[in-house]
């Protein structure tokens, strides 16, 4: 029922059913580029376990590891405490967000940014990820190539790729969940067994006492500080949280506050992982410096045959969770910037490329100033979205004005996060910073970002524009569907708008940002 006064303004063709055509092609794309309605939420393990494939990345093992290589055991089980407190309560705080909206870490930054500063988010979490998938992939790869020492390191990169290729393709609405929840008992019972067999087969008893390799006087700051610091450079499960939380059913609520995106997730995350890295490298190599390749040849050294099964389950885990993202998000870029939809699938064999043509280069030797960078960003993104919650607070019930007719292309945030993540990479990486500064960068960037954008917040407020809006023309625009002019699909009027250039005829999000891209 329309509720609108004007009665020039073309009609909305609305229902109170999902769209055929939307469900069975959104089931492949998952909502890539529009809100998740709440009859596509998923049951909470189904959401737990695609969302816990994050769990058994090597890279949990080797931030441990590093951290305590560097700055000592105890520096680094400490900042893994302070990490699991502060992650989970901002994770918490953006799960909740984004269950409320059925937003992408991407819609839900355009009113921070503009329809086109979103744009960087996307572009971030998808190169993150990706980077990540070659980062555990050529670790795969360095596992099977301890085996066959005659075989060109080049074959395993390419088995990997294809062979995990089919593994790959699920989604949280299809099987990702399934497959995790088969192979997450594997990965935990491995991870223990290793660690039982390491403390049995080496001398590992000093790996709470070893203090580093950075003596106290070159540290500018305490150990622990240091390593949490280095900790903030994965706030990556950040937006990643947004990505998976909209998929969330509201009578879940508390548990995956709690359970799926809060204390019990990152305290197996960091805590658990972390402690094991730092356990194994310790014990079984420890007179090596904490590489990217450690943990691996670490668990080789201690299981053997049976440390490489490990590693295989959980590079299918992880690299489940990293083309996904990986995917997804360059979906959202290309849309954003040219208007056009290749689909998740497509590009999933389009990342297959990607990371097999990045693993032919010398991976490692770049991989870390790579995500150095884009940490820093990611870093400000966390910063702007929290200053946003707190001082925007009509924003916090349903999320953000997010619909691409509704919003400039940029915003002052955009030149905030930009001036913000800038200082920072120039903090970690310029010429005569002090130490203080250049160890601290990330946070720098995180001060910065958050004092940036609430001056932003308070000079130039967002002004709603005087336009007729679809969702003042029906009782539960959450609950109603309407039917796009462009593509003759019904969407949740809450994504909904009227064209200005079309008569005012009701458009979708998606159609709308395609049609803002076509005219640049």
């Amino acid at each position: 029922m329309s509720l609108a006064p004007e009665n020039t303004l073309p009609p909305l063709r609305t229902s109170s059913t999902d769209d055929p055509d939307v469900v069975a092609e959104q089931r492949a794309d998952d909502y890539t580029s529009h809100l998740v309605p709440t009859t596509a939420r998923v049951g909470r393990w189904q959401l737990t376990m695609s969302f816990w494939s994050l769990l058994s990345a090597m890279v949990w093992l080797f931030y441990g590891a590093l951290a305590a290589g560097l700055y000592g055991t105890s520096a680094a089980l400490t900042a893994i405490g302070v990490s699991v407190v502060t992650y989970s309560l901002i994770n918490m705080l953006l799960a909740g967000w984004a269950r409320r909206s059925g937003l992408n870490s991407t819609l839900l930054s355009r009113r921070m940014f503009g329809v086109m500063g979103a744009s960087l988010t996307a572009l971030l979490v998808a190169a993150n990820t990706t980077y990540y998938a070659v980062f555990e992939s050529s670790t795969l790869a360095v596992a099977f190539e301890h085996y066959t020492p005659g075989w060109d390191v080049r074959v395993w990169y390419a088995i990997v790729a294809l062979v995990m290729l089919p593994l790959m393709l699920g989604g949280v609405q299809t099987w990702m969940a399934r497959l995790n929840g088969v192979l997450l008992p594997l990965y935990l019972v491995g991870i223990v067994v290793a660690v039982v067999v390491a403390a049995i087969r080496f001398d590992g008893g000093g790996w709470l006492s070893f203090q580093g390799i950075v003596p106290p006087e070159a540290r500018p700051m305490p150990g622990w500080l240091l390593s949490v610091i280095l900790y903030m450079g994965i706030y990556l499960t950040m937006p990643t949280t947004v990505d998976f939380a909209r998929f969330a059913r509201a009578e879940d609520d508390r548990f995956h506050k709690h359970v799926t995106f809060g204390w019990v997730f990152y305290t197996f995350l960091f805590a658990a992982n972390g402690a094991a890295g730092i356990f194994l490298v310790r014990a079984a190599i420890p007179d090596r410096p904490a590489a990217e390749t450690g943990v691996v040849e670490a668990i080789i050294a201690t299981l053997g045959a049976a440390g490489l099964v490990l590693i295989v389950v959980s590079q299918a885990r992880i690299n489940s969770l990293n083309y996904y993202q990986a995917s997804s998000n360059w979906e959202r870029l290309i849309a954003g910037l040219t208007g056009r939809r290749l689909g998740r699938i497509p590009l999933v064999l389009a990342t297959t490329a990607v990371v097999f043509l990045l693993m032919l280069t010398d991976v490692f030797s770049y991989l870390n100033r790579a995500l150095t960078w884009q940490g820093v960003f990611l870093v400000s993104w966390v910063g702007i979205a929290l200053t946003h919650y707190a001082l925007v607070p009509e924003d916090r019930a349903r999320g953000p004005e997010f619909r691409a007719l509704r919003l400039p292309r940029a915003t002052w945030g955009l030149a905030a996060w930009v001036v913000a993540a800038g200082t920072g990479i120039y903090c970690a990486e310029g010429p005569g910073v002090p130490a203080l500064l250049a160890e601290g960068a990330p946070a720098v960037a995180l001060v910065l970002s958050v004092v940036l954008y609430a001056v932003v917040v308070k000079a130039r407020p967002l002004v709603a524009p005087a336009a007729p809006d679809p969702r003042l023309e029906v009782e539960d625009a959450a609950a109603t569907r309407a039917e796009c002019h462009r593509c003759a699909k019904s969407y949740i009027v809450l994504e909904m708008d009227r064209e200005p250039a079309a008569g005012d005829a009701p458009v979708c999000d998606g159609c709308a940002t395609a049609t803002l891209a076509r005219r640049r």
